[in-house]
């Protein structure tokens, strides 16, 4: 984590989200960048830990770990503070349940597919190299891209990153970008893409799409790619416009597939989606309103097996007027 983003987090123990967290930064390189360390609230202690460079902002660590054993294993196997080992040691003896590989981190069912879809060597692919037309398994992006006005000024923040590739899309467009998502080794994959390409203008956490450590009226726009079914809905567009300025962008894609992920609220289609989005504050952009969109998103379960979806595209504006409980959810 670069040492200067501890000034964007914000204590997730506070509901007004203005607790700005500290740095206490264990193991360092010679670049600003925390290898190892924690942030901290001085207003209630409460610490979330930077691992590998990632910082873990999320409200519930115990949780977050026994959802993934495994990799916490490596974590504590591999730390090189004693703080971190005694800080994961402790945790440690409070799990009572163990799932070892979460669907999204290495190793579970979804990684693989949404790093094949974050790639860049698609036209080689044996699928799409037998599909006529279009040769880019990344239309979606670009759709997502090509609908964004330049902001030199401006702060984005794309929710549930994956693998970082719209964020890096869009350093290119706007001042500073943060990317969050809860998987550890999606984050990890997109940090190593940011220095990659020399991004100075980018950084990942881990984070809730749901509650994010960031302060009120924070960001120029707002990305959501292919979510609602994995999250509240109703939390996350109350959460997404607790954090737009007034009179700023969000942009949400999906494909309505409420049977590849559990249901938190309920099912939406293009219709009732549209009205909730209205309901919590937004006005759609005109082009959006009454046209859905089918986009192409191909997803590469393995050399035999392919996820082919249509997925819609939605552009609205925060409303400045209306207000928004996140409390009431």
């Amino acid at each position: 984590m670069k040492t200067q983003f501890v000034n964007h987090l914000v204590c997730l123990n506070h509901s007004d989200k203005q607790i700005r967290l500290k740095l206490n930064n264990l193991i360092s390189d010679n670049q600003n960048e925390c290898i190892e360390g924690f942030l901290y609230c001085i207003k209630c202690d409460t610490k979330y830990p930077i691992i590998e460079g990632i910082a873990i902002v999320v409200q519930d660590m115990l949780a977050y770990i026994q959802n993934r054993t495994e990799m916490y294993g490596k974590w504590l196997l591999h730390c090189q503070s004693k703080e971190m080992k005694e800080y994961l040691t402790k945790i440690g003896k409070t799990i009572i349940v163990f799932n070892k590989s979460n669907t999204y981190e290495d190793g579970g069912i979804w990684y693989l597919p949404y790093k094949w879809f974050q790639q860049e060597h698609h036209k080689e692919d044996r699928l799409i190299k037998s599909l006529k037309g279009s040769q880019s398994a990344n239309e979606l992006y670009d759709r997502v891209i090509n609908s964004i006005n330049p902001k030199i000024d401006g702060i984005a923040l794309d929710i549930g990153c994956a693998m970082g590739k719209t964020t890096l899309q869009l350093a290119q467009k706007y001042s500073f970008v943060i990317g969050i998502d809860l998987s550890f080794s999606f984050i990890k994959e997109a940090r190593k893409s940011m220095k990659e390409y020399k991004q100075g203008n980018i950084e990942f956490c881990v984070a809730d799409a749901e509650s994010p450590p960031f302060h009120p009226m924070k960001f120029d726009l707002i990305i959501a790619i292919n979510l609602i079914e994995l999250v509240n809905t109703k939390k996350l567009l109350s959460s997404c416009h607790w954090l737009l300025k007034p009179q700023s962008d969000i942009i949400l894609t999906d494909p309505y597939d409420f049977n590849r992920e559990r249901i938190l609220d309920k099912i939406y289609d293009s219709k009732s989606f549209r009205s909730l989005i209205e309901e919590n504050g937004f006005e759609i952009n005109e082009s959006c309103l009454k046209k859905e969109a089918f986009i192409p998103w191909i997803l590469k379960i393995n050399e035999r097996i392919y996820l082919f979806y249509f997925v819609d595209f939605i552009k609205a504006k925060k409303l400045s007027k209306h207000k928004v409980n996140l409390n009431k959810y």
